[in-house]
């Protein structure tokens, strides 16, 4: 055992062990931790000599449940390597309960929502992006990802890169509307980029035209309007990129509900 490694070297070398198996986006988290959330007082700590208490106080420090329940997954993968390595004999973590972030249940916008948030967009390529979202169910780095390349006007398709994991890419077909907003940015494209805006900034956009909603509410819009069309759940599930039918059952059981009620009542 090598009781001379600090909790600084080890995350360093946590870090680089990691940029070799996760994607950029999985990495720079990991960074964030490490560089925002570990106090300074445990960096300078022996890998051996850290306890649950220290640990504790370290990941009740961070405000935001998200964040902490991260922190929580970061630094516990990072001492389980260290005992398989030999390098301490325990995961003092393991003395911790557990952080457990409810996450909120998204919220579609309606039909009235939604002409509000495109009528107070003045920029017409950032309205045709949140149309986007609307009309194709894509997360925000996956829309923000995407190339003319991706997308097939004769075959009426959008190729979806992996974003979310690398088995993630799919196809999805374009609806009228869909091919409408396509159409449109494609007469003002002037890079191979479909849109050139940074994630933060469209996120920070949305909140000041729609503060009462997320984001990603607009993949629940989508999900929902498919839903309500009459959309088998199954090819919706196929739309998102959900890997398990489940999944999509799971968080759109209320739009389901509300669906078969409006089909029961159609029986005289």
């Amino acid at each position: 055992m090598n009781n001379q490694i600090l909790f600084k070297e080890w995350l360093k070398d946590f870090y680089e062990y990691k940029s070799k198996r996760v994607k950029p986006s999985t990495l720079r988290n990991i960074g964030i931790v490490i560089r925002c959330h570990v106090p300074i007082f445990l960096y300078n700590t022996p890998l051996v000599k850290i306890t649950d208490q220290d640990l504790e106080k370290m990941i009740y420090d961070v405000k935001a449940m998200r964040m902490r329940q991260y922190t929580y997954q970061v630094i516990n993968e990072a001492l389980d390597r260290a005992v398989k390595r030999n390098i301490i004999d325990f995961n003092p973590i393991t003395n911790l309960d557990s952080i457990k972030h409810r996450q909120r249940k998204g919220r579609a916008l309606n039909a009235v929502e939604r002409a509000k948030l495109l009528e107070k967009v003045q920029q017409p390529t950032l309205r045709l992006l949140f149309e986007f979202y609307i009309y194709s169910g894509c997360r925000r780095s996956e829309a923000l990802s995407l190339t003319w390349d991706d997308i097939d006007f004769a075959g009426k398709k959008i190729i979806i890169p992996g974003t979310k994991t690398e088995a993630s890419e799919r196809v999805l077909p374009m609806s009228k509307p869909l091919l409408e907003i396509m159409k449109k940015l494609s007469h003002s494209a002037t890079t191979n980029k479909v849109f050139n805006y940074s994630p933060d900034y469209v996120s920070k956009q949305f909140k000041k035209y729609c503060p009462k909603h997320k984001l990603h509410d607009l993949r629940h819009t989508f999900a929902t309007i498919c839903l309500e069309s009459g959309v088998s759940i199954r090819v919706v599930q196929k739309w998102l990129g959900h890997t398990s039918i489940d999944t999509t059952a799971r968080i759109y059981t209320h739009v389901i509900d509300e669906f078969q009620r409006r089909e029961a009542d159609k029986i005289c």
